[in-house]
């Protein structure tokens, strides 16, 4: 029986620390933006300028 409980403490602790580094991540995700950021440059011509 005791093996049942410390076993089922450790399942519900090891998810619950899980969920909490996740969200931690994602919340530096968000404030650091660390993705790559794609952007696109309009090229003219030196005729253009006229």
């Amino acid at each position: 029986m005791w093996r049942r409980l410390r076993r089922l403490a450790s399942i519900f602790l090891s998810a619950y620390m899980l969920g909490i580094s996740n969200v931690v991540l994602e919340e530096d995700r968000m404030i650091n933006d660390t993705r790559a950021k794609i952007e696109q440059q309009e090229i003219q011509s030196e005729d253009d300028d006229l």
